[in-house]
């Protein structure tokens, strides 16, 4: 039996799968498999490890995604472990405390791994070639930010590592006493930490407006699982400045 989970599917659709030896997600992704299998490796050893990503399921020949040629494009088909839980509300009086110590645990283990692999690309990178391309204001605004960020992390040495990209986290939270899950890999790259602890911190600000206090509390969570210096910490205003740029730069 099929269930689709997704409203709108122009980059992606999926579908609950219910089996007989139990429930599975199937996800098809407009992108080819060179750019799918990174963030599945990437949800895979974080499984591996303990922390819940909804992990993918292989295929008989071992492959973790397949090339799916009935539609025009490069879509690709995975099969998906299904997380119990419901979407969190980042409006509950701990929420801040949840997702920053969910990322604070991702990003620790990610660096902790003697195996780690590799995301598709490179977040600054990428960045900045799309400033090339979009040119113009708004293509010059993001090269400036991106000139920024690169020049404090010259100065101050950020710490690297795979992030997991999306600004909008698929944070799942399991009311039965399950363990927190961080699902949808489909976008991680290779950057700075900071960007992904500021995504996350505007991420809640932007939806408990009233409380000022949301993202000083995610960042203490997160500092608790993963340490990170305060002068790293400094440069948390040139990553929004990134963040907005970006929102204008795709408008």
């Amino acid at each position: 039996m099929l269930d689709e989970l997704t409203e709108h599917g122009d980059r992606s659709r999926a579908w609950r799968v219910r089996a007989d030896d139990g429930d599975y997600v199937a996800k098809l992704t407009f992108d080819v498999p060179a750019f799918v299998e990174p963030g599945l490796r990437i949800a895979a050893a974080l499984d591996r490890a303990g922390i819940t990503t909804g992990a993918p399921v292989p295929t008989v020949t071992g492959s973790l995604c397949r090339r799916v040629r009935r539609w025009p494009g490069g879509w690709t088909l995975a099969l998906l472990e299904f997380v119990e839980g419901r979407p969190i509300d980042w409006t509950t009086p701990d929420a801040p405390e949840f997702c920053g110590d969910l990322l604070g645990s991702v990003h620790r283990t990610l660096c902790g791994l003697d195996d780690r692999p590799e995301p598709a690309g490179r977040l600054l990178d990428f960045y900045a070639a799309e400033a090339a391309r979009i040119g113009g204001p708004r293509g010059g605004a993001l090269a400036d930010a991106v000139a920024a960020v690169c020049a404090f992390d010259r100065r101050a040495g950020l710490t690297q590592g795979v992030l997991y990209g999306d600004p909008a986290p698929e944070v799942l939270r399991d009311d039965r006493g399950g363990a927190p899950a961080l699902i949808d890999w489909g976008t991680p790259s290779w950057g700075p930490l900071l960007h992904d602890l500021v995504s996350w911190k505007l991420f809640a600000a932007e939806r408990n407006p009233g409380d000022p206090g949301v993202g000083p509390r995610l960042v203490a969570a997160y500092r608790a699982r993963m340490p990170v210096e305060d002068t790293e910490l400094a440069g948390q205003e040139l990553f929004v400045d990134l963040h907005r740029a970006i929102q204008a730069a795709w408008v």
